[in-house]
């Protein structure tokens, strides 16, 4: 109990503020409800809180009857694991009286006006280097794993710059993805016999919103359905816009992206050495504090490393692909406690390079080609499209499966239980 009663309004006000900062930094919609109504019982109000990707509607139940809060827009979100573990760690505070609140709410004014802690010229070398180790990881050639990395850098100066302008973020992976792919394509005019597909899919995978786009399908299997499916909605939206900037460019360069082609299977060292630069260059993205990144590495390897190792056992893309996301996914999970943060932020280094990035673009630019072709649309050209978009959807429900099945399974406080993770009441 609080030696002093805070006024409700005053406690909603935080609250409001606390969850959509947590909302619009990475966190999925179980742990913004969980910290919410957590911090709100520590300060004796009984509160009901709604996510919506617009904004948080907070009731607060006392003896007088309900009384309903709506917080500000959220203007979009990001992943930044500095904020979100300084808010950890906001939570956690003593508050004896309103003057503690008070100091908390000023210092989630800093928060919220708070950038990366890392340069913007660092963050764009190593999402270079991402881009270059995701390239190789979907068997690109060595030319084009080196033009990879100057993709990745003109790509996310880019973004960094439209983001900065306040573009809207769907506009700005488009107008980003169309940037670095054409950068990409002239860059390739130097290898005449090699393809630029790769450069260009390695380029349109570091803008996918990957934490979004996990953090819905977890929402939607769980019990924020409404949320899930626009998450989903919104990722989407985003994936098609990327793939508009690459089929733009390409068609501008006057390339032809094709459809067909699997990518092939590196060795298993090699495939863990490019994973954990991909953790690293993601960790850089996400403001992981350095003390923190080599789990962002760890996973990166885990995840990725484990399910190329079950397939060269024979193991089926779609079941690889679910255990080596549980597999990350729980190394995540052990160490986010440790470190107040969402399991999930942890584990996307781990899982994003098994999102069926090279399926999705090349589906895309499949309905792009038939869109053009019309009824002359070959039978191989449709038939190679439907089976790249179910690759997608079912490789990426079992991500999204084996992702909540490591969220969900019992583990002791120690290793990532319930009392350890974020969002939990201590």
């Amino acid at each position: 109990m609080l030696p002093e009663p805070i006024p409700a309004q005053q406690a909603a006000h935080v609250a409001l503020r606390l969850g959509r900062l947590m909302l619009a930094n990475g966190a999925d919609t179980s742990h913004v409800v969980s910290a919410v109504t957590s911090f709100a019982e520590r300060l004796g109000c009984r509160v009901r809180l709604f996510v919506g990707l617009e904004g948080l509607i907070l009731t607060l139940e006392d003896d007088e009857g309900f009384s309903t809060r709506l917080g500000p827009a959220i203007a979009g979100t990001a992943v930044n694991m500095g904020a979100l573990g300084a808010l950890g760690e906001l939570r956690s505070r003593d508050i004896a009286d309103g003057d503690d609140l008070a100091a908390i709410d000023r210092a989630l004014d800093d928060i919220e006006h708070r950038g990366s802690d890392y340069p913007r010229w660092l963050v764009a070398l190593g999402m270079g280097v991402t881009a270059a180790s995701l390239a190789r990881l979907f068997g690109a050639a060595w030319p084009v794993v080196g033009v990879a990395v100057l993709v990745g850098i003109v790509t996310q100066g880019l973004r960094q710059s439209l983001a900065a302008a306040a573009t809207n973020p769907v506009a700005g992976a488009g107008l980003a993805a169309f940037g670095g792919a054409l950068v990409g394509l002239l860059a390739m005019r130097a290898f005449p016999g090699l393809s630029p597909t790769l450069c260009l899919v390695a380029a349109g995978m570091i803008l996918v919103p990957g934490v979004p786009l996990l953090n819905g399908v977890r929402d939607t299997l769980g019990s924020h359905v409404g949320t899930g499916l626009g998450r989903l909605m919104l990722a989407a939206v985003t994936v098609l816009a990327i793939t508009l900037g690459l089929f733009l460019s390409a068609s501008l360069m006057d390339d032809a992206l094709p459809v067909n082609g699997a990518p092939p299977l590196l060795a298993t060292s090699e495939d863990l050495l490019f994973s954990a630069l991909a953790g690293a260059g993601y960790a850089l993205l996400f403001n992981v504090p350095a003390r923190a990144a080599w789990v962002c590495v760890i996973c990166g390897m885990a995840g990725h490393g484990l399910r190329t190792g079950l397939e060269h056992l024979g193991v089926e893309l779609s079941l690889a692909c679910l255990i080596g996301a549980f597999v990350a996914a729980l190394i995540g999970r052990i160490f986010a406690g440790r470190f107040r943060v969402p399991a999930v932020t942890f584990a996307f280094p781990g899982i994003v390079a098994m999102i069926p990035g090279s399926y999705a673009f090349r589906a895309g630019i499949g309905g792009l080609a038939i869109m053009k072709a019309g009824a002359a649309a070959s039978p191989i050209l449709i038939a190679e499209t439907l089976g790249l978009i179910v690759t997608v959807a079912v490789v990426t429900a079992a991500l999204g499966v084996g992702l909540c099945l490591a969220l969900a399974a019992p583990l002791p406080a120690a290793l990532g239980g319930p009392s350890n993770q974020e969002g939990a009441p201590r």
